[in-house]
């Protein structure tokens, strides 16, 4: 949410009788803005209690003082024009104030409480590790509830003939998001629209299942790094902010929505099947998705998959509460990503891995946020991770002292199950991958993202890791041997990261090779899945190649994975893949 309180402008008035003035001989000097400040850098609230901010302009005599206002977190304050915050509900939020002059910004980290909120939530967690007590025990740890122990073998949806009675997305915006750089793109306004006539999401529990959303206002913007423009560019990933919390196709309501348009994808499924296995796996959160056709402006944009936006909330989404101001011991989501956008960053000493800050907002390295709790915080959780890398390089394997001290063996069990499986490409601790840590956790992964080029999809995966002949798919390891940085040096991913490590301890293969044998009945299920899905979606799916916005599935190339003459073509080539992948690792890791 932004808004703005425009400064005045000096006006001068000419009222000296017999006078006259020609406007060329009027001149006004105009001082720049250098800078902004605000206090208190950071405040706790409790719900409903108000709050006024202070922003001071510099220098004192700049021009245009004018500043926008805005918040990164609605649901827990607000902020109005003058810089009178609201609280609104528990949570952390971060107010920036940014001059209109410059641009320039300053932050406030806001941690709102509720009335009886004593600074933990014990109550939402789900247990502690075999052995502890969290009544009497201080560091017992949260554990993982085995969420894909009841899953069914796939989603039950109304199945519709026509690309006409699909579900809709109606987008129209004056003019189209720009790239400023890789990763970085303009917010735009406009607004869109919700539509499926033939109730495709409904389910019999939906008892006022929304069909029609009306008109609804939102910004958008560009997504995605290399794959924004793959493909020629002929079909962009946009972000999608609501103004209002909105409950679309039977999901949660929600204001923020991704449209992955999935352009290196033949299938436009491979997202689909991996979020399915990490439900599977029990990862700790698995984003909701919808399938859906998307016109921009009333032009066809094509068939996108319309999934929810990554954001930490304890209660719904990525499971952390955000550290608050005045601590450093709290929940943090970081991602590991080697490409060149604006988030700040840092380099791990041991694995050198280029680790994104995502939550808290410490800002971009434009404007950061270098406030004393946002330096203590950075500090601390940089620390952390360099502990683990340092401890598992140092094969320090003792449960009690060593690596499993800091890091949750768990969902890096989980998150390894789905990046080896469907062999992907960008898992290997390189790009796409998310830590985090709560107060009551170890370092965990919370989820998993970005599988278009897996499963086959990639016909430069053997050359490019140096991968052995005939071993580069479905057959073979991938993410156990390969944990580079794929730069810096690296270029073939040789370079021993975490996995790699983890593989040296017993007690992981033990546990890994436990999971695996728990979920592989579940995972035998994916063909099924992957028929249903593509029953589903296929009036979609043949409208979007038809209309020329899914090139590599109409692609005859000498080589696969790109040796496909219709989508359905690519399918099968994934789900035989998917298939004879699952039957070797099967006997690969039980072989350990």
């Amino acid at each position: 949410m932004r808004i703005r309180n425009i400064g005045l402008w000096a006006i001068v008035t000419l009222a000296l009788a017999g006078v006259s003035c020609k406007p060329d001989e009027i001149r006004v000097a105009t001082v720049a803005v250098q800078g902004v400040s605000l206090q208190p850098a950071s405040a706790t609230l409790q719900e409903g209690e108000t709050f006024q901010l202070e922003a001071t302009v510099s220098p004192a005599d700049a021009t245009e003082k004018g500043v926008e206002w805005s918040t990164n977190n609605d649901k827990a304050a607000v902020v109005d024009e003058k810089g009178l915050v609201t609280a609104l509900a528990p949570g952390s939020v971060s107010i920036t104030v940014k001059t209109l002059d410059g641009g320039y910004s300053a932050r406030c980290r806001i941690t709102v409480k509720g009335p009886e909120d004593p600074g933990t939530d014990p109550g939402t967690d789900p247990g502690t590790n075999p052995g502890t007590d969290p009544g009497t025990n201080p560091t017992a740890y949260r554990t993982w509830e085995d969420t894909g122990a009841s899953l069914p073998d796939y989603p039950t949806y109304n199945t519709v003939s026509a690309a006409s009675d699909f579900p809709r997305i109606d987008i129209t915006w004056e003019k189209e998001t720009q790239r400023l750089a890789e990763g970085e793109y303009t917010w735009v306004d406009g607004t869109v629209r919700f539509r499926d006539p033939k109730g495709m999401y409904r389910t019999s529990e939906e008892k006022e299942y929304e069909t029609d959303s009306q008109v609804l206002q939102m910004r958008i913007r560009g997504r995605g790094n290399t794959s924004y423009d793959a493909e020629g560019g002929i079909k962009h990933s946009y972000k999608i902010k609501l103004a209002e919390h909105r409950k679309v196709f039977g999901m949660k309501g929600d204001k923020d929505w991704i449209l992955l348009a999935d352009v290196q994808d033949p299938t436009l499924l491979r997202n689909a099947v991996a979020l399915r296995i990490s439900r599977m796996v029990s990862m700790p959160w698995t984003p909701k998705y919808r399938a859906a056709e998307v016109y921009f402006n009333g032009q066809y944009g094509g068939c996108y998959l319309l999934v929810e936006a990554k954001e930490t909330d304890r209660e719904n989404k990525i499971p952390v509460s955000v550290v608050g101001p005045g601590e450093t011991d709290g929940g943090y989501l970081l991602e590991i990503d080697n490409k060149g956008d604006y988030d700040r960053y840092f380099r791990t000493e041991t694995f050198q891995k280029k680790i994104k800050f995502k939550d808290p907002d410490f800002g971009d390295r434009n404007n950061p946020d270098n406030s004393a709790d946002a330096q203590a915080q950075m500090k601390y959780i940089t620390d952390y991770v360099n502990d683990v890398e340092r401890l598992l390089k140092e094969r320090s394997f003792d449960p009690e002292t060593g690596y499993q001290s800091k890091l949750d063996l768990y969902t890096f069990i989980g998150n390894y199950i789905v990046q080896e499986l469907t062999m992907n490409v960008d898992g290997g601790m390189r790009l796409s991958t998310y830590f985090a840590k709560d107060k009551d956790t170890r370092l965990f992964m919370p989820m998993v993202w970005d599988f278009d080029l897996a499963l086959g999809n990639c016909s430069y995966i053997g050359s490019d890791f140096n991968l052995e002949s005939g071993m580069d798919g479905p057959k073979g390891w991938f993410i156990k041997i390969r944990g580079g940085s794929f730069e810096n040096g690296d270029w073939d991913g040789s370079w021993k990261s975490y996995y790699q490590y983890l593989f040296e301890d017993p007690i992981f293969v033990e546990a890994l090779k436990e999971r695996w044998n728990l979920v592989k009945p579940r995972l035998d299920k994916i063909p099924a899945f992957i028929d249903k899905m593509a029953e589903y979606n296929k009036p979609a799916y043949d409208h979007n190649v038809s209309a020329g916005k899914n090139p590599r599935a109409k692609r005859s190339y000498y080589y696969p994975p790109d040796n496909f003459t219709s989508w359905s073509e690519a399918v099968t080539y994934m789900k035989d893949f998917y298939r004879d992948r699952l039957a070797w690792l099967d006997t690969a890791i039980n072989g350990l």
